[in-house]
């Protein structure tokens, strides 16, 4: 856990039926073989509810396997509970940095309750607070990661993030993962007046938390068109053996974040390319134009990609139009930056005047890519 590429993250969901509330919960990720730098808080789960949890990972591959080292495809226990790394039933396929167990069944029961969900509310420039299907924040890997953050020692050691273990440990580092979750609801958000769905945290009780499930319910519930739902092309759910587009794969992450499967005829869900780059173009600019004065003053998520959080972000946009493939050339992209030797953003624009208006069909890219595709580290 000390090595930040190697840094993994759990995050559990718990939803009382008898209260129509959804509580958070951080499990703690030690080193195998150390202990835990303070013993873990221990969460009371109400009778009757049905818990979820979510794994997300700042390397590039993470894989569940259980006691005996048997994966979600080998494993009786990882299947009696749920658990999906990739395409199920498929043999090393996965999506990568993420993963979760009966996260289907969690929103199946939650979406059958009566769940009151908070409104969006509006920013400081008068806008609607983004959600983590905005176009303002999707990239290429939209709804992945988990907003959990835990405490680091030199050693290695790590510890939930309590303010009990902060105040024992003033040497500890924050560490969190690099996920578009977490880049909502601990950073933007605050940043531009907005306050991310919170829930009961079962680890610091008596505080409230963010959490994915909170986001992707309250997404799924109050999102306005244009809906930023995991597309066909998102690296996550290329098929790991060749790279190749799959209906079932992005059907099977996309219900383990409470979205709708893929609908070929309806533009909201079809997942096509051109519509995701289309609004990507359509509505990114503008936010990183409206709020490049709060953002560039701020410290970069991810230092090899941005060396501020605007750069940042204005580079993680223009990655991820190269990484879904969308069919635009450079010198009409409003958005661009300068690098330096590392491809680190030191210096970007946005040039509202130059946004494209559209993308042609006739240059949408084949439906399989030459392999599968990498993200970069801290892109989430």
């Amino acid at each position: 856990m000390a090595v930040a590429t190697q840094q993994a993250f759990a995050e559990a969901a718990v939803f009382d039926p008898a209260t129509n509330t959804v509580s958070v919960y951080n499990p703690l990720v030690i080193n195998a073989g150390t202990q835990p730098l303070a013993a873990p808080v221990l969460p009371v789960i109400p009778a009757g509810a049905t818990v979820a949890l979510w794994f997300g990972f700042n390397g590039g591959v993470l894989k569940l396997v259980d006691a005996n080292g048997l994966d979600t495809n080998n494993s009786p226990t990882l299947k009696g509970d749920n658990c999906i790394n990739g395409l199920a039933g498929v043999q090393n396929d996965v999506f990568g940095q993420v993963s979760w167990c009966n996260a289907q069944q969690f929103f199946a029961a939650v979406n059958a309750g009566t769940i009151t969900i908070p409104p969006l509310g509006v920013d400081s420039n008068g806008a609607v607070c983004p959600t983590s299907r905005s176009f303002e924040i999707t990239d290429a890997c939209p709804s992945d990661n988990v907003p959990t953050q835990y405490l680091l020692m030199a050693n290695g050691q790590t510890a939930q993030d309590t303010p009990t273990n902060r105040a024992a440990n003033p040497d500890a580092t924050v560490i969190n993962n690099a996920s578009d979750e977490a880049l909502l609801t601990n950073i933007i958000d605050p940043l531009i007046g907005c306050t991310p769905f919170l829930g009961p945290s079962l680890t610091v009780p008596g505080t409230t938390s963010p959490a994915l499930a909170l986001s992707e319910l309250q997404a799924a519930a109050l999102q306005a068109v244009p809906i930023g739902l995991v597309p066909l092309n998102d690296p996550d759910t290329l098929l790991t053996n060749g790279g190749t587009v799959s209906t079932d794969k992005t059907n099977q992450y996309r219900l383990g974040v409470n979205q709708p499967v893929v609908n070929a005829g309806n533009s909201t869900t079809s997942g096509a390319l051109l519509n995701y780059c289309n609004n990507m173009l359509a509505v990114a600019p503008t936010f990183l134009a409206n709020n490049e004065a709060k953002f560039i003053g701020q410290t970069t998520p991810a230092a090899c990609v941005g060396n501020n959080l605007f750069t940042f972000l204005c580079n993680r946009f223009i990655m991820s139009l190269t990484q879904l493939t969308c069919p635009i050339a450079q010198e009409v992209n409003p958005v661009k930056c300068q690098t330096n030797t590392a491809g680190v953003a030191t210096s970007c624009t946005v040039n509202l005047k130059a946004t494209a208006t559209g993308l042609s069909a006739t240059g949408a890219p084949p439906a399989t890519t030459t392999g599968p595709i990498t993200k970069k580290p801290g892109m989430g």
